[in-house]
Parts: C-alpha cells; sequence; structure tokens
C-alpha cells in the first residue's frame, strides 16, 4: 500500500535535521510497509510561527523541538487522506506509536502538563544538538513548512485532537463554563472558544447561590421575622435592611414593615 501522503510525508521529512530525518525515514518506511496511513503535517518550524502558538496556546515554550528540526506532528488519516484527530487510539496507531518510541522518539502524548498527541521529538543528545548537512545550525529554518488547512482553525478538530466529545452539546457547555452567554456555534463564539481552550483558560466555577432562611413565614410582623432568622430587629437596623431593599425614608410604618418582610422573605 502506498500512504495517501506518501510524497508530503517525505517532502516534510528532508526539512528535518541529520540525525532525526533518518530516524523519521526509517519510522516512514515501518509505516508503508505496515499500511499505517498517516499525514506528517509539520517538521520544521519559523521563530515567529511559534511564537504564534505560544501567543494561542497551541505551545507553552519557545525553545520548541520544531525551531531547531528536531520534531515533526503527524495525524491519522483514512483511505481518502481525512484526517482523524481521534484516530490516536486506533491498534495500528498506537502500534507506530511506539514504534517511533523504540527508534528513540518521543512523543507528546505521553506528557502530563501539556499532552500533544500529533507531537515526536528526537531529543538526540539534547536540544538543537542535531545538524543540518553536517554542521550544526543555530537558526531556525525559514521554511513554514505545511499542515493541513483546518488546523487551528476548527473547535470541532480541536475538541477532536484532544479526545473530547465536540458535540454542539458539549461545546454549549464548554461556552458556558468559559463564560460565553447564548451560544449558538457562531463563528464568533468558535473562535472565542477555541481561544479560551488553547490558552488553557479554567472555566469559571458556578457557586451555588446562598439559599436565604427561611425563618417564620406565617407571622405578620418583621419584628418577629427578623428575630426567627437570627437577625437583629432594632430600629437601626430595620433601617439599614430596608435602605439596602430600596425603600426610602424608613420611619417603621405599617406599610414600610409589610413591604420590608415581603422583600426579606423574597
Amino acid at each position: 500500500m502506498t500512504l495517501f501522503y506518501f510524497q508530503r510525508n517525505l517532502d516534510n521529512i528532508a526539512k528535518l535535521a541529520d540525525n532525526t530525518k533518518a530516524k523519521a525515514l526509517k519510522w516512514h518506511e515501518f509505516l508503508v510497509k505496515n499500511d499505517i496511513d498517516i499525514l506528517i503535517y509539520e517538521t520544521i518550524r519559523t521563530e515567529a510561527k511559534q511564537r504564534e502558538n505560544v501567543k494561542k496556546g497551541k505551545s507553552q515554550t519557545m525553545k520548541s523541538y520544531h525551531l531547531v528540526g528536531q520534531a515533526l506532528d503527524f495525524v491519522p488519516v483514512n483511505s481518502k487522506g481525512e484526517t482523524l484527530w481521534n484516530g490516536y487510539e486506533a491498534a495500528d496507531v498506537k502500534k507506530a506509536i511506539k514504534e517511533a518510541k523504540r527508534l528513540g522518539f518521543e512523543w507528546g502524548g505521553d506528557w502530563k502538563s501539556f499532552v500533544d498527541k500529533p507531537h515526536l521529538q528526537y531529543n538526540y543528545r539534547g536540544y538543537g544538538t542535531d545538524t543540518f548537512n553536517g554542521s550544526k545550525s543555530d537558526k531556525p529554518s525559514k521554511d513554514k513548512g505545511t499542515q493541513p488547512s483546518n488546523i487551528g482553525t476548527s473547535i470541532v478538530d480541536y475538541l477532536k485532537s484532544k479526545g473530547m466529545d465536540s458535540s454542539f452539546a458539549n461545546r454549549e457547555k464548554l461556552a458556558k463554563q468559559h463564560g460565553i452567554d447564548d451560544y449558538e456555534g457562531t463563528p464568533e463564539q468558535n473562535t472565542l472558544l477555541l481561544e479560551k481552550l488553547q490558552s488553557g483558560a479554567k472555566p469559571k466555577e458556578t457557586k451555588p447561590k446562598p439559599t436565604k432562611p427561611k425563618g417564620d413565614m406565617k407571622t405578620t410582623s418583621v419584628v418577629d421575622y427578623l428575630k426567627s432568622i437570627n437577625v437583629d430587629s432594632s430600629m437601626a437596623n430595620r433601617k439599614k435592611l430596608a435602605k439596602k431593599h430600596g425603600i426610602k425614608g424608613y420611619k417603621g410604618t405599617g406599610p414600610q414593615n409589610d413591604l420590608l418582610l415581603k422583600k426579606l422573605r423574597g
């Protein structure tokens, strides 16, 4: 079987540093031999692109192994070349990842603090130790690499890449948790939700509203009611409560007390 993106994969692998490239080619040969179809969509990365990724929360460091040609990003694809962002748990893809690790790659899916399933990096002798054409290069390549057009643009694809439910119902729930009201799935709302998720922003905690003590619900006296809920029933405190509830010029008249009692009971 020929991989759907066979040549594109080889073109991207060719941009890697020497030793990383050699290992990546061996891994690619393994994929071909075992009919495991994937797309290597990015290898070398520019400094500007990395800075943009950090800003958007797609990466957490300006010391990315992509900058020095020691990393690649891949995604499983089907026979039509369509990306399968939730496909990293498939048996054949697990087999591919196992082989990559055997060859010396580190898989981002094993990371604890920032899980990155598409990512494979070859540490070699440390960051920036690999060479280009036999010479060490301290400057990141200006080549932007190639990526599938949907990366970073779709909230659905992002959720799938993280193994999360991408249904509208779950997106609506996530939107509410992140302070996006009346979610309808508009492009603006999706972009905002994507940015919040990528930035690692914590969902807002919804604190239950404190329930008012019921107290004596039969009494018609505001003084007795306040006493029943262990609140100061003095004239001075009733004036404060009246002011708080919008009752101006409180003097303790019958109508004012009735209104205050009504407001206190909610």
